[in-house]
C-alpha cells in the first residue's frame, strides 16, 4: 500500500521529534546514560517529546536574514539541557557546559540540529558570534571524547554539493555586507536524522522524497511517497494527522526577531540592520 503526503517545515520538525523519541540510541541513553539536547526549533520539539518542556532558541533565519531572538534573555527556558533519567539539567552558562559535559562518555548521546546537510552525510551549524557562543567549545569537545551525535535536521536543510567545499570559503569576517549577522559554518559529525529516517523509525515503510517546496504556507515543504503493509501505512496516516498544521515549539515571544540596538548586536558583525543601513 502507498500513501503520498506533504510535510511542511514545521510538521517535519514534529515528525522528526516523534521518530527521535523511539530511536534505539535515545532509548538506550535514557535507560543507561545521559542525553544532551542542544537548542534549536527542531530540538525544542524533541525536548517536548522527551521531557514535556520546550527549549529557548537564540539564532533564527527569517525573511530578513540571519537574526537572533529579540527577547531571548527574558525567556525563562534553558537553551540546552541534559536529561539523566527524569532529571533535567539546564545548560545556561559556559561554566555549566564545561562542568556537565566533562562526565560524558560514548555511552551517552548528543542530539543537535543543523543549518545545513548534504547528500554525503555531512552537516554544519551556523555561528553568528565569536567561536559560536558560550556552548560551542564544550560542544565540540564531546566529539573528541567519542560521544555519539544524532543530527536532527529537516530535508529543507539539504544544500547542493558538499559542505566540505563550503568550509574554506566561509567566515564571519569574509563577508562585506550581510542582511542580519554574518555567519560562519562549523561542521558537526554524526548520524543525520531527517523526516525520511523518522518515518522509517516510526513504521516499517520505504520512503521517497518526490518533490520539494510549495506555496500558501508550504514553502520549504517535502512531498513524500511512502510504501509498506496496510497496517503500517495506516499508522503513518495517523501520525500525519497528528502533526498536521503543527506550530513551532518555542513560545511566541521567543520567536520575535532582533532589531537594531538589541542586546545581541555587540556580538554580531557586518549586519546592515545593526549599522542602520537597512530597516
Amino acid at each position: 500500500m502507498r500513501i503520498q503526503i506533504t510535510l511542511t517545515s514545521q510538521e517535519g520538525k514534529r515528525i522528526i521529534a516523534l521518530g527521535i523519541r523511539v530511536h534505539p540510541l535515545v532509548r538506550k541513553s535514557r535507560r543507561n546514560g545521559k542525553i544532551l539536547l542542544k537548542g534549536g526549533t527542531t530540538v525544542s520539539a524533541i525536548s517536548e517529546e522527551l521531557c514535556g518542556k520546550p527549549l529557548k532558541i537564540s539564532g533564527m533565519i527569517t525573511p530578513k536574514g540571519t537574526q537572533t531572538s529579540k527577547f531571548k534573555n527574558e525567556v525563562s527556558l534553558p537553551h540546552s539541557i541534559i536529561l539523566v533519567g527524569k532529571k533535567v539539567i539546564p545548560l545556561e552558562t559556559r561554566e555549566a557546559w564545561e562542568k556537565e559535559t566533562l562526565a560524558f562518555t560514548p555511552e551517552d548521546l548528543v542530539v543537535t540540529g543543523a543549518n545545513a546537510i548534504d547528500i554525503h552525510g555531512h552537516a554544519a551549524i551556523m555561528a553568528g558570534s565569536y567561536a559560536g557562543g558560550k556552548c560551542l567549545p564544550s560542544f565540540q569537545s564531546l566529539l573528541t571524547e567519542g560521544v555519539p551525535f544524532l543530527i536532527a535536521a529537516g530535508l529543507e536543510k539539504l544544500v547542493p554539493g558538499s559542505i566540505m567545499d563550503l568550509l574554506p570559503i566561509m567566515g564571519r569576517r569574509k563577508v562585506d555586507l550581510s542582511y542580519g549577522m554574518s555567519v560562519g559554518l562549523i561542521p558537526i559529525f554524526g548520524s543525520i536524522f531527517t523526516e525520511v529516517q523518522a518515518l522509517k523509525t516510526l513504521a516499517k515503510v520505504e520512503v521517497w522524497v518526490i518533490g520539494k517546496g510549495g506555496i500558501l504556507g508550504a514553502e520549504g515543504s517535502s512531498t513524500l511517497l511512502i510504501e509498506g503493509p496496510q497496517n503500517e501505512i495506516l499508522k503513518i496516516d495517523s501520525l500525519y494527522q497528528k502533526v498536521k498544521e503543527a506550530g513551532l515549539s518555542p513560545p511566541p515571544r521567543n520567536l520575535i526577531p532582533c532589531s537594531r540596538g538589541n542586546v545581541s548586536c555587540k556580538n554580531h558583525i557586518r549586519c546592515l540592520y545593526k549599522e542602520g543601513k537597512r530597516t
